[in-house]
């Protein structure tokens, strides 16, 4: 590697690659993320944590 190459340069070549946006599912409760194996239904749970509320926000913690 040459001294005068940036950070920013580092392992990226021009021409090469193509740029892929994938639509995939995010668990609120545990962060885990992954790609749907059916895109058509929505999963019941998290196949992290097994949460059935992967999709939904916690509630905040103030009703005691």
């Amino acid at each position: 590697m040459n001294m005068n190459d940036s950070k920013e340069n580092m392992g990226k070549k021009e021409g090469a690659g193509v740029n892929i946006n994938l639509i995939g599912n995010k668990c609120y409760r545990c962060g885990h993320e992954w790609l749907p194996y059916d895109k058509n239904s929505q999963p019941r749970v998290c196949p992290k944590c097994k949460s059935p509320y992967w999709d939904r926000p916690r509630k905040s913690e103030e009703r005691k």
